[in-house]
């Protein structure tokens, strides 16, 4: 009878930690957010651009500069976020909160990086 108790109790705990590890996990809410975003095309530049990135729900994102918007989509997985525009231009950071991402990328055939803290 002992055993029997314990079955349901070994299948229900095996269920609870089944690991969903899809396009919609994150750790960071980014749907619907606006951030601040910082950013170099090139090492060797001593200063950082400044944008603002608008993270949409359907997971569309567009980056307001000073002179143009460029728009791509987005996609989060864990702690990985992936921002690739439409200009070839692309995007890959890790949250480090919720209100920071820091990460690498390709912009233009340069390689830089950038960071992004949420308004």
């Amino acid at each position: 009878m002992r055993k029997l108790f314990f079955l349901p109790l070994f299948i229900a705990i095996l269920f609870s930690c089944k690991k969903h590890n899809d396009d919609n996990t994150s750790s960071i809410v980014l749907n619907d957010t606006r951030w601040n975003l910082h950013y170099k095309n090139n090492n060797t530049f001593s200063f950082f651009a400044e944008s603002e990135l608008f993270f949409k729900q359907n997971k569309n994102i567009d980056n307001y500069r000073n002179y143009d918007t460029i728009s791509g989509n987005w996609s989060a997985n864990n702690n990985t976020i992936t921002i690739n525009f439409n200009n070839g231009d692309k995007y890959t950071g890790t949250a480090i909160t919720n209100d920071s991402i820091s990460g690498t990328l390709t912009a233009s055939g340069n390689n830089g990086t950038w960071y992004a803290v949420r308004k």
